[in-house]
Protein backbone atom coordinates (compact mmCIF):
# COMPACT_ATOMS: atom_id res chain seq x y z
CA UNK A 1 0.00 0.00 0.00
CA UNK A 2 1.54 3.73 -1.29
CA UNK A 3 0.83 6.61 0.09
CA UNK A 4 1.68 9.34 -2.30
CA UNK A 5 -0.01 12.90 -2.16
CA UNK A 6 -0.91 13.96 -5.71
CA UNK A 7 -1.39 12.45 -9.00
CA UNK A 8 -0.65 15.81 -11.45
CA UNK A 9 2.10 16.65 -13.51
CA UNK A 10 5.44 16.72 -11.60
CA UNK A 11 8.72 15.10 -11.66
CA UNK A 12 8.28 13.31 -8.45
CA UNK A 13 4.90 12.12 -9.25
CA UNK A 14 6.42 10.54 -12.21
CA UNK A 15 8.72 8.85 -10.13
CA UNK A 16 6.15 7.49 -7.50
CA UNK A 17 4.58 5.77 -10.77
CA UNK A 18 7.38 4.28 -11.55
CA UNK A 19 7.90 2.52 -8.53
CA UNK A 20 4.10 0.98 -8.51
CA UNK A 21 5.11 -0.22 -11.88
CA UNK A 22 7.97 -2.05 -10.65
CA UNK A 23 5.41 -4.34 -8.59
CA UNK A 24 3.02 -4.79 -11.83
CA UNK A 25 2.99 -8.52 -10.14
CA UNK A 26 1.94 -8.12 -6.75
CA UNK A 27 -1.28 -6.41 -5.85
CA UNK A 28 -0.99 -2.92 -5.12
CA UNK A 29 -3.14 0.13 -3.51
CA UNK A 30 -2.10 3.90 -3.56
CA UNK A 31 -3.79 6.38 -1.07
CA UNK A 32 -3.72 9.96 -2.56
CA UNK A 33 -3.90 12.05 0.49
CA UNK A 34 -4.04 15.79 -1.25
CA UNK A 35 -6.39 16.69 -4.08
CA UNK A 36 -4.34 17.09 -7.16
CA UNK A 37 -4.09 19.89 -9.79
CA UNK A 38 -4.31 17.69 -12.64
CA UNK A 39 -5.61 14.61 -13.63
CA UNK A 40 -2.19 13.89 -15.80
CA UNK A 41 -1.22 10.79 -14.33
CA UNK A 42 -4.20 9.20 -13.00
CA UNK A 43 -5.48 6.84 -15.33
CA UNK A 44 -1.63 5.53 -15.40
CA UNK A 45 -1.59 4.97 -11.27
CA UNK A 46 -4.84 2.90 -12.21
CA UNK A 47 -3.61 1.08 -14.91
CA UNK A 48 -1.64 -0.73 -12.58
CA UNK A 49 -2.84 -0.40 -8.95
CA UNK A 50 -6.06 0.10 -6.81
CA UNK A 51 -6.62 3.97 -6.12
CA UNK A 52 -8.25 5.43 -3.44
CA UNK A 53 -8.36 9.53 -2.68
CA UNK A 54 -8.74 10.44 0.96
CA UNK A 55 -8.84 14.37 0.41
CA UNK A 56 -12.49 14.74 0.71
CA UNK A 57 -12.30 12.93 4.20
CA UNK A 58 -9.11 14.54 5.43
CA UNK A 59 -9.87 18.00 4.75
CA UNK A 60 -12.48 18.43 6.82
CA UNK A 61 -9.84 18.99 9.67
CA UNK A 62 -12.34 16.34 11.66
CA UNK A 63 -9.68 14.53 13.82
CA UNK A 64 -12.26 11.84 15.00
CA UNK A 65 -12.75 11.35 10.70
CA UNK A 66 -8.93 10.81 10.20
CA UNK A 67 -8.56 8.63 12.74
CA UNK A 68 -11.32 6.53 12.01
CA UNK A 69 -9.76 6.57 8.35
CA UNK A 70 -6.60 5.69 9.88
CA UNK A 71 -8.07 2.88 11.71
CA UNK A 72 -10.03 1.43 8.77
CA UNK A 73 -6.93 1.68 6.60
CA UNK A 74 -4.78 -0.23 9.39
CA UNK A 75 -7.50 -3.41 9.93
CA UNK A 76 -7.51 -3.88 6.07
CA UNK A 77 -3.50 -4.01 6.09
CA UNK A 78 -3.09 -5.95 8.69
CA UNK A 79 -5.46 -9.12 7.57
CA UNK A 80 -3.71 -9.13 4.53
CA UNK A 81 -1.21 -11.35 3.77
CA UNK A 82 2.43 -9.94 4.28
CA UNK A 83 1.65 -6.42 3.25
CA UNK A 84 4.34 -3.77 3.16
CA UNK A 85 3.28 0.34 3.06
CA UNK A 86 5.32 3.08 1.71
CA UNK A 87 5.02 6.57 1.74
CA UNK A 88 6.73 9.95 0.20
CA UNK A 89 5.97 13.70 0.15
CA UNK A 90 3.02 13.19 2.69
CA UNK A 91 2.87 13.85 6.58
CA UNK A 92 -0.50 11.71 6.68
CA UNK A 93 2.04 8.86 5.69
CA UNK A 94 3.52 9.35 9.45
CA UNK A 95 0.79 10.40 11.34
CA UNK A 96 -1.06 6.82 10.15
CA UNK A 97 1.97 4.69 10.90
CA UNK A 98 1.59 4.23 14.52
CA UNK A 99 -1.76 2.93 13.74
CA UNK A 100 -0.14 0.04 12.62
CA UNK A 101 1.37 -3.27 14.35
CA UNK A 102 5.29 -3.08 14.71
CA UNK A 103 4.90 -6.24 12.44
CA UNK A 104 4.16 -4.61 9.32
CA UNK A 105 6.88 -3.51 6.91
CA UNK A 106 6.74 0.98 6.43
CA UNK A 107 9.10 2.83 3.90
CA UNK A 108 9.73 6.06 2.62
CA UNK A 109 11.33 7.62 0.07
CA UNK A 110 13.28 11.60 0.36
CA UNK A 111 13.54 12.80 -2.91
CA UNK A 112 15.47 16.13 -1.40
CA UNK A 113 15.75 18.39 1.50
CA UNK A 114 15.39 21.81 1.51
CA UNK A 115 16.70 24.66 3.87
CA UNK A 116 14.76 24.30 7.01
CA UNK A 117 12.74 21.99 5.74
CA UNK A 118 9.31 21.39 7.62
CA UNK A 119 9.42 17.46 7.27
CA UNK A 120 12.19 17.01 9.97
CA UNK A 121 10.51 16.52 12.64
CA UNK A 122 8.18 13.88 11.02
CA UNK A 123 11.60 11.93 9.59
CA UNK A 124 12.88 12.18 13.12
CA UNK A 125 9.69 10.81 15.36
CA UNK A 126 9.47 7.85 12.38
CA UNK A 127 12.91 7.00 12.57
CA UNK A 128 12.84 3.84 14.26
CA UNK A 129 9.35 2.37 12.59
CA UNK A 130 10.71 2.88 9.13
CA UNK A 131 12.10 -0.03 8.21
CA UNK A 132 14.16 1.08 5.32
CA UNK A 133 14.52 4.92 4.47
CA UNK A 134 14.75 5.18 0.38
CA UNK A 135 17.29 7.91 -0.58
CA UNK A 136 17.09 9.28 -4.23
CA UNK A 137 20.71 10.05 -4.36
CA UNK A 138 23.93 10.72 -1.98
CA UNK A 139 23.53 14.24 -1.17
CA UNK A 140 19.46 12.97 0.31
CA UNK A 141 21.44 10.30 2.50
CA UNK A 142 23.79 12.67 3.79
CA UNK A 143 20.71 15.20 4.68
CA UNK A 144 19.52 12.23 6.11
CA UNK A 145 22.57 11.23 8.33
CA UNK A 146 22.86 14.64 9.17
CA UNK A 147 19.78 14.86 11.07
CA UNK A 148 20.21 11.26 12.44
CA UNK A 149 23.71 12.40 14.32
CA UNK A 150 21.77 16.57 15.25
CA UNK A 151 18.66 14.86 17.27
CA UNK A 152 21.66 11.65 18.84
CA UNK A 153 19.64 8.98 16.88
CA UNK A 154 21.37 5.47 16.56
CA UNK A 155 24.23 4.92 14.24
CA UNK A 156 21.67 1.60 13.37
CA UNK A 157 19.28 3.89 12.56
CA UNK A 158 21.04 5.60 9.88
CA UNK A 159 22.05 2.01 8.30
CA UNK A 160 18.53 1.49 7.47
CA UNK A 161 19.30 4.25 4.67
CA UNK A 162 19.42 3.05 1.11
CA UNK A 163 20.07 5.07 -2.67
CA UNK A 164 18.14 3.80 -5.53
CA UNK A 165 18.51 6.32 -8.35
CA UNK A 166 15.50 7.31 -10.25
CA UNK A 167 15.32 6.05 -13.75
CA UNK A 168 13.66 6.63 -17.22
CA UNK A 169 12.83 4.77 -20.11
CA UNK A 170 15.63 5.83 -22.56
CA UNK A 171 14.29 6.46 -26.30
CA UNK A 172 15.51 4.38 -28.66
CA UNK A 173 16.54 6.67 -31.07
CA UNK A 174 17.47 10.38 -31.45
CA UNK A 175 17.73 12.56 -34.77
CA UNK A 176 20.85 14.80 -35.50
CA UNK A 177 20.29 17.93 -33.32
CA UNK A 178 19.43 21.53 -34.96
CA UNK A 179 21.25 24.25 -34.00
CA UNK A 180 19.26 27.03 -36.30
CA UNK A 181 17.95 28.10 -34.58
CA UNK A 182 19.40 27.50 -31.15
CA UNK A 183 16.42 26.72 -28.81
CA UNK A 184 16.77 27.18 -25.17
CA UNK A 185 13.73 25.50 -22.36
CA UNK A 186 12.80 25.37 -19.12
CA UNK A 187 10.22 23.06 -18.35
CA UNK A 188 8.63 22.61 -14.73
CA UNK A 189 6.17 24.33 -12.31
CA UNK A 190 6.22 27.62 -11.72
CA UNK A 191 6.73 27.86 -8.23
CA UNK A 192 9.32 29.79 -5.39
CA UNK A 193 11.53 27.01 -5.47
CA UNK A 194 12.30 26.32 -9.52
CA UNK A 195 12.57 30.52 -9.71
CA UNK A 196 11.18 30.65 -13.10
CA UNK A 197 11.16 34.71 -13.07
CA UNK A 198 15.48 33.90 -13.56
CA UNK A 199 14.86 32.02 -16.70
CA UNK A 200 12.55 35.11 -18.13
CA UNK A 201 15.92 37.49 -17.00
CA UNK A 202 18.13 35.26 -18.16
CA UNK A 203 16.16 34.99 -21.64
CA UNK A 204 15.61 39.14 -21.70
CA UNK A 205 19.17 39.47 -21.17
CA UNK A 206 20.39 37.08 -23.80
CA UNK A 207 17.93 38.01 -26.72
CA UNK A 208 19.23 41.40 -26.55
CA UNK A 209 22.62 40.27 -28.42
CA UNK A 210 21.11 37.67 -29.81
CA UNK A 211 17.62 37.70 -31.06
CA UNK A 212 17.78 34.52 -33.28
CA UNK A 213 17.96 32.32 -30.09
CA UNK A 214 14.73 30.93 -29.01
CA UNK A 215 13.20 30.39 -25.38
CA UNK A 216 10.53 28.35 -24.51
CA UNK A 217 8.81 27.58 -20.95
CA UNK A 218 6.65 24.07 -20.57
CA UNK A 219 4.83 23.08 -17.04
CA UNK A 220 2.31 23.80 -14.82
CA UNK A 221 1.08 26.87 -12.79
CA UNK A 222 2.28 28.76 -15.26
CA UNK A 223 -1.09 30.84 -17.20
CA UNK A 224 -1.20 33.25 -14.54
CA UNK A 225 1.97 34.52 -15.77
CA UNK A 226 1.08 34.34 -19.49
CA UNK A 227 1.76 38.19 -20.11
CA UNK A 228 5.13 37.74 -17.98
CA UNK A 229 6.18 35.69 -20.24
CA UNK A 230 4.94 37.05 -23.03
CA UNK A 231 7.17 39.82 -22.60
CA UNK A 232 10.57 38.42 -21.89
CA UNK A 233 9.95 37.00 -25.27
CA UNK A 234 9.56 33.36 -24.40
CA UNK A 235 7.73 31.01 -26.01
CA UNK A 236 4.65 29.50 -23.68
CA UNK A 237 4.25 25.66 -24.60
CA UNK A 238 1.40 24.84 -21.66
CA UNK A 239 1.32 22.19 -19.54
CA UNK A 240 2.59 19.45 -21.85
CA UNK A 241 0.72 16.07 -20.84
CA UNK A 242 1.25 14.02 -23.87
CA UNK A 243 4.68 11.75 -23.90
CA UNK A 244 5.58 12.20 -27.62
CA UNK A 245 4.69 15.53 -27.58
CA UNK A 246 7.57 16.29 -24.44
CA UNK A 247 9.69 14.05 -26.21
CA UNK A 248 9.40 15.99 -29.58
CA UNK A 249 10.23 19.04 -27.12
CA UNK A 250 13.39 17.20 -25.96
CA UNK A 251 14.32 16.53 -29.63
CA UNK A 252 14.16 20.17 -30.36
CA UNK A 253 15.79 22.25 -27.68
CA UNK A 254 19.63 22.55 -26.81
CA UNK A 255 20.22 23.73 -23.97
CA UNK A 256 17.93 23.25 -20.68
CA UNK A 257 18.38 25.88 -17.87
CA UNK A 258 17.55 24.38 -13.91
CA UNK A 259 17.68 27.66 -11.78
CA UNK A 260 16.42 26.05 -8.56
CA UNK A 261 17.25 27.00 -4.88
CA UNK A 262 16.82 23.07 -4.28
CA UNK A 263 16.37 19.68 -6.25
CA UNK A 264 17.03 16.18 -5.42
CA UNK A 265 17.89 15.23 -9.27
CA UNK A 266 15.66 16.75 -11.69
CA UNK A 267 13.22 14.50 -13.73
CA UNK A 268 13.64 16.69 -17.07
CA UNK A 269 17.27 16.60 -16.43
CA UNK A 270 17.43 12.91 -16.93
CA UNK A 271 14.46 12.98 -19.65
CA UNK A 272 15.93 15.65 -21.66
CA UNK A 273 19.95 14.56 -21.68
CA UNK A 274 19.15 11.53 -24.12
CA UNK A 275 18.13 14.21 -26.64
CA UNK A 276 21.96 15.69 -26.29
CA UNK A 277 20.40 18.43 -24.59
CA UNK A 278 22.66 20.11 -22.57
CA UNK A 279 21.89 21.33 -18.73
CA UNK A 280 22.89 24.58 -16.98
CA UNK A 281 21.72 24.09 -13.61
CA UNK A 282 22.45 25.42 -10.03
CA UNK A 283 24.59 23.20 -8.25
CA UNK A 284 22.18 22.11 -5.60
CA UNK A 285 20.92 18.35 -4.58
CA UNK A 286 21.99 15.72 -6.44
CA UNK A 287 22.89 17.67 -9.58
CA UNK A 288 26.65 17.67 -8.81
CA UNK A 289 26.65 13.28 -8.52
CA UNK A 290 25.98 13.58 -12.58
CA UNK A 291 27.02 16.88 -13.66
CA UNK A 292 30.60 17.88 -14.41
CA UNK A 293 31.31 21.09 -15.97
CA UNK A 294 32.39 21.89 -19.36
CA UNK A 295 32.14 17.61 -19.84
CA UNK A 296 28.46 16.85 -20.27
CA UNK A 297 26.37 20.11 -18.61
CA UNK A 298 27.23 23.01 -16.42
CA UNK A 299 27.09 23.87 -13.09
CA UNK A 300 26.52 27.05 -12.04
CA UNK A 301 27.30 28.19 -8.01
CA UNK A 302 26.45 30.99 -5.55
CA UNK A 303 23.10 32.45 -4.03
CA UNK A 304 22.79 35.92 -5.10
CA UNK A 305 20.54 36.49 -7.64
CA UNK A 306 22.13 39.14 -9.99
CA UNK A 307 25.25 36.80 -9.93
CA UNK A 308 23.59 33.73 -10.98
CA UNK A 309 21.74 35.48 -13.66
CA UNK A 310 25.01 36.53 -15.15
CA UNK A 311 27.12 33.03 -14.33
CA UNK A 312 23.84 31.12 -16.68
CA UNK A 313 24.32 34.02 -19.45
CA UNK A 314 28.23 33.41 -19.32
CA UNK A 315 27.49 29.45 -19.88
CA UNK A 316 24.79 30.01 -22.53
CA UNK A 317 26.80 32.85 -24.86
CA UNK A 318 29.75 30.31 -24.46
CA UNK A 319 27.58 27.72 -26.09
CA UNK A 320 25.88 29.78 -29.08
CA UNK A 321 29.56 31.36 -30.12
CA UNK A 322 31.09 27.37 -29.90
CA UNK A 323 28.48 24.99 -31.95
CA UNK A 324 31.16 22.59 -32.14
CA UNK A 325 31.34 22.94 -28.41
CA UNK A 326 27.98 22.29 -27.97
CA UNK A 327 27.94 19.19 -30.12
CA UNK A 328 30.32 17.59 -28.08
CA UNK A 329 28.66 18.45 -25.11
CA UNK A 330 25.39 17.08 -25.98
CA UNK A 331 26.68 13.94 -26.97
CA UNK A 332 28.78 13.72 -23.90
CA UNK A 333 25.24 14.24 -22.02
CA UNK A 334 23.31 11.61 -24.07
CA UNK A 335 25.87 9.22 -23.52
CA UNK A 336 26.50 9.64 -19.72
CA UNK A 337 22.13 9.07 -19.77
CA UNK A 338 22.64 5.81 -21.70
CA UNK A 339 24.79 4.53 -19.35
CA UNK A 340 23.41 6.12 -16.02
CA UNK A 341 19.71 6.54 -16.11
CA UNK A 342 18.29 2.74 -17.10
CA UNK A 343 14.66 2.23 -16.14
CA UNK A 344 15.40 -1.54 -15.36
CA UNK A 345 18.35 -0.76 -12.85
CA UNK A 346 15.38 1.12 -11.13
CA UNK A 347 12.86 -0.82 -11.60
CA UNK A 348 14.69 -3.74 -10.41
CA UNK A 349 16.01 -2.22 -6.99
CA UNK A 350 12.28 -1.33 -6.56
CA UNK A 351 11.38 -4.84 -6.68
CA UNK A 352 13.96 -6.39 -4.63
CA UNK A 353 13.33 -3.53 -1.82
CA UNK A 354 9.53 -4.29 -1.27
CA UNK A 355 9.42 -8.18 -2.88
Amino acid sequence: MFFFPYYHTGGAERVHLNIVKALEDKTCVVIFTHASATTHFLEAFKSVSETIEVNSILNKKSEYLKQTLFKVLAKAIQKGPKTKVFGCNTKYYYQFLPFLHPTVNAYDLLHALAEDDERVTELVNSASRIHTRVAINKKAKQDLETIYNQYHLKEAIAGKIKIIPNGIVLPSNSKPKSFSPIKIGFIGRWSEEKRPELFLNIAMQVKKNNPEVEFYMAGTGMKAHQNQIKDAGVVFLGNIKDENQLNSLYQDLNILIICSVYEGFPMVMMESMPYQVIPICTDVGGINEHIVSDENGFLIEGKIENELIEAFISKVNFLITNKEQMMKIGLKAQHYAKENFCMSNFKKKYFNLLK
